[in-house]
C-alpha cells in the first residue's frame, strides 16, 4: 500500500511571501522618506551607475540582464508617489510591466543579498 507524502507546512509569513506583494505598503519599507517622489531621470541616472549600465540601455527595449535589472530598480523607485500607469508612460512600458518590476524587486530585497546590496546602494545615491 502506497503511503501519501507529508504534508508541507508553511507559516502565514512565508505564505505571504510566496503569493504576492500587493499588500505590503512599499512606503513604509523605505526608511527615508526625502527620497518619496524623485525625478525620473535622477532615478534612472542612480539606477545605471550602480547597476553598471548606461542611461540608454534602460530606457531600450533591452531584455538582457543588468539592463533589465536597473530598469526595474527605475521603475521600483519611481512608483514613489506615482501610478503604475504613470510610471509605465515614463518608461514607455505598459502598467503590467511596472507592476511585476515592483513586485519582482520587492521580493528579492527579502531574499537575494546581491539584490539587498544594489537596493542599498542606489538609495544611498538618491538621497546625495
Amino acid at each position: 500500500m502506497k503511503t501519501l507524502p507529508e504534508p508541507i507546512v508553511i507559516s502565514p509569513l512565508e505564505l505571504l511571501k510566496l503569493t504576492s506583494v500587493d499588500t505590503i505598503d512599499l512606503t513604509e519599507t523605505h526608511k527615508n522618506e526625502t527620497m518619496k517622489k524623485l525625478p525620473i531621470d535622477k532615478i534612472k541616472e542612480a539606477c545605471a551607475k550602480v547597476i553598471g549600465v548606461s542611461v540608454a540601455e534602460i530606457e531600450s527595449r533591452n531584455r538582457f540582464k543588468l539592463p533589465a535589472l536597473a530598469r526595474q530598480f527605475a521603475m521600483y523607485y519611481a512608483l514613489r508617489g506615482r501610478t503604475l500607469e504613470g510610471v509605465g508612460k515614463a518608461f514607455d512600458r505598459n502598467h503590467r510591466n511596472v507592476f511585476h518590476a515592483r513586485d519582482k524587486i520587492a521580493f528579492l530585497r527579502d531574499t537575494d543579498w546581491e539584490i539587498k546590496h544594489y537596493s542599498e546602494q542606489i538609495e544611498q545615491a538618491l538621497a546625495s
